[in-house]
């Protein structure tokens, strides 16, 4: 009977701990090379309160460039501009606008399903993390502004801001090749891996469960 409990307490911790991960808008994947081309998706896990998600707007962080988002069925994809503090001369003119969000409108996210809202761009020249500011909207009225950083000492509060953490590492990151459109392939790969990974938990505590 001892170790049925230990078992049992053992499948549910790492159940517990899954759900836990999921529990907020995330980067997938999450680390990039400082001023590499980069693909992520950035994950809806749930609603708000019970209520289906109807827009989601990702503001692109300062010195991120080259942004292009990727188009998701049947959402509304607007790529929304703002000017450049300062315009940036190339040899073949100027450049005076940026993309500062994009927006998925019209859609309908229900509470207990998940969306990848897709984004291809160059990370820029810095070392760290590179926080993303995420407005959640449904279809009640309500918003959840995943928007809140790290204090002094590590801790976030309310709504935390999606991250991804840029080193300067040559080793290719997930994500790190452009392209013209798609999913990224990683991304799905790694989620359908730890989705396996997490039926084979379940199944071996059903096994030692069955064995006692």
């Amino acid at each position: 009977m001892k170790f049925l409990a230990v078992a049992t307490a053992v499948v549910s911790t790492l159940l517990l701990a899954t759900s836990n991960v999921e529990a907020h808008v995330t980067a997938n994947p999450s680390v990039g090379v400082s001023g590499a081309y980069f693909q992520t998706n950035f994950r809806v896990p749930h609603g708000c309160e019970g209520n289906a998600t109807d827009l989601v707007i990702v503001e692109i962080p300062k010195n991120v460039t080259s942004v292009k988002p990727r188009a998701t069925y049947p959402w509304n994809t607007t790529i929304n501009m703002i000017p450049l503090a300062v315009p940036i001369v190339t040899p073949t003119g100027t450049v005076n606008m940026t993309v500062g969000s994009v927006t998925w409108s019209n859609g309908n996210l229900a509470d207990n399903m998940y969306e990848d809202f897709g984004l291809q761009f160059k990370l820029p020249q810095i070392i760290g993390p590179l926080y993303w500011s995420v407005y959640q909207h449904c279809v009640n009225g309500g918003w959840q502004n995943w928007t809140n950083i790290p204090d002094a000492k590590g801790a976030t509060a309310g709504f935390p801001a999606a991250v991804i953490t840029i080193s300067n590492t040559t080793t290719t990151a997930p994500g790190a090749s452009p392209s013209t459109g798609g999913d990224n392939k990683s991304a799905a790969v790694a989620s359908q891996i730890f989705g396996l990974g997490q039926v084979a938990l379940v199944g071996a505590g059903a096994l030692m469960l069955a064995m006692l």
